[in-house]
C-alpha cells in the first residue's frame, strides 16, 4: 500500500510540473442534448485566420531581422507555416480550443467538475483534472459530438504529426501519439487514454500535410492531395476554404469511441458516474459507423477507435519502451551517416 501511494504521489508530483502543458478533458455524457451546429461559426473562423496567416507571409521582411534578410524573394515557405502556426497551433492550449470554450455565439455544453463524470477522481489518482477542475465544452459539428480540445489536438498535435510524418511516415506519428496519451497527456497525469484524441491528432497530420500537398495521404494513400494554398507570381494564395466536416467523424466523439484508464478504480468511478449522466447506458452510447471509418481509415483504424469499450489500458511502460526504441534507432541511423566523416 505505501509503495502504490508513493507511486501515485509521484505521479501527482509529475503532473504539477507538466500542468502548463495539459489539455483539458471533456465530459461527453452530463447533460448531453441537441445542439446547434457548431461548423459555419468555427469554419469561418478558421478561414479568416488562415487569410491572415496567408498575408503575413507575404510581406516582406524586416529589414531589421537579419534572419529575415536571408530569406529568398518570392513565396518563402517557412514563413507561412510559421504564420500558420502562429494562429491555429499554440503551444500550450489552441486558439480555436479557446476560442470555442468562451465563445457565447456557439451553441455548446458546459459541465462543471462537481457535476461531470471526473468528479470522483481525486488527486492522487488524476492530478491534472482534480486540481484545475477544466474542462472542455462539449460542441457539435455535422452529426458528431465532440470537445473543444479536440480542436486543439487537431491543430497543435497534429502539426507534430506532420513533422514526424515528413521525417519517418505515419507510423511515427502513431507511435508519438500513443506516447503522449498514455503519458503526460493522458494516462500518466489524468489517468485517461483518449482514442478520440488520437483522431483528431492524426486528422490534424492530414490538414498540415494538405496545406501545401506536400506528400500522400497519410489515410487513403491518394496523391490527388488538394491544396489549401499554392503560390503565385510569387505570392502565397490561397485556393480553397477549410471545412471541419471533411474532417470530423464519429471517432471523434468519446461517448462513441470510449476512452481507457490506467486502472480499475479509475474506470470504475467513471463508468458509474457515466451510467448516472445517461439514464443506466454506458459507453458507447451509439454504435460506430464502422463501415465508414473502415473506409475512410483503412489499415489506420485499429490505431484510433476503441472497438472494445471502457477498460484499463496499463499501456504506460509498453508506449514508453516503443517510445525509446524509436529514439534509438534513429540515433543509430544518424550516427551510420555521419561516421564515414569521421
Amino acid at each position: 500500500m505505501r509503495k502504490l501511494t508513493a507511486i501515485r504521489f509521484g505521479l501527482g508530483v509529475i503532473a504539477l510540473l507538466a500542468l502548463p502543458l495539459q489539455a483539458s478533458e471533456v465530459d461527453s455524457f452530463t447533460h448531453r442534448h441537441a445542439l446547434k451546429d457548431a461548423a459555419p461559426l468555427l469554419n469561418q473562423v478558421v478561414n479568416v485566420w488562415m487569410e491572415e496567416a496567408v498575408i503575413d507571409a507575404n510581406k516582406p521582411p524586416l529589414i531589421a531581422d537579419i534572419t529575415a534578410q536571408a530569406e529568398p524573394a518570392g513565396c518563402n515557405e517557412q514563413r507561412l507555416m510559421s504564420a500558420l502556426k502562429d494562429r491555429l497551433a499554440a503551444y500550450l492550449v489552441g486558439q480555436l480550443e479557446t476560442f470555442a470554450n468562451e465563445s457565447t455565439a456557439l451553441d455548446t455544453i458546459k459541465t462543471p467538475f462537481v457535476d461531470s463524470i471526473y468528479r470522483d477522481f481525486d488527486f492522487t489518482e488524476s492530478p491534472s483534472i482534480s486540481l484545475t477542475e477544466r474542462l472542455a465544452v462539449l460542441l457539435r459539428i455535422g452529426d458528431v459530438y465532440l470537445g473543444a480540445d479536440k480542436l486543439g489536438h487537431f491543430f497543435t498535435e497534429g502539426y507534430t504529426y506532420y513533422e514526424h510524418y515528413l521525417a519517418d511516415g505515419e507510423q511515427s506519428a502513431l507511435l508519438y501519439g500513443d506516447f503522449t496519451e498514455s503519458s503526460y497527456y493522458g494516462e500518466l497525469t489524468t489517468g485517461i487514454f483518449s482514442f478520440a484524441d488520437l483522431t483528431a491528432n492524426l486528422n490534424g497530420l492530414r490538414f498540415w500535410n494538405s496545406v501545401l500537398a506536400k506528400k500522400i495521404d497519410p489515410i487513403d494513400r491518394s496523391d490527388n492531395v488538394r491544396p489549401y494554398i499554392v503560390c503565385r507570381d510569387n505570392k502565397w494564395q490561397r485556393v480553397r476554404d477549410f471545412d471541419w466536416n471533411d474532417y470530423v467523424d464519429d471517432a471523434w466523439d468519446e461517448a462513441i469511441n470510449c476512452n481507457g484508464y490506467r486502472d480499475e478504480t479509475l474506470l470504475r468511478k467513471a463508468q458509474k458516474r457515466i451510467r448516472q449522466a445517461s439514464g443506466g447506458r454506458s459507453c458507447p452510447l451509439l454504435s460506430p459507423s464502422s463501415l465508414w471509418l473502415k473506409h475512410k481509415y483503412g489499415h489506420l483504424l485499429p490505431s484510433i477507435l476503441n472497438t472494445q469499450g471502457p477498460r484499463v489500458l496499463k499501456s504506460f511502460n509498453r508506449n514508453l519502451q516503443q517510445y525509446w526504441d524509436e529514439i534509438v534507432r534513429k540515433l543509430d541511423l544518424a550516427v551510420d551517416q555521419i561516421r564515414p566523416s569521421l
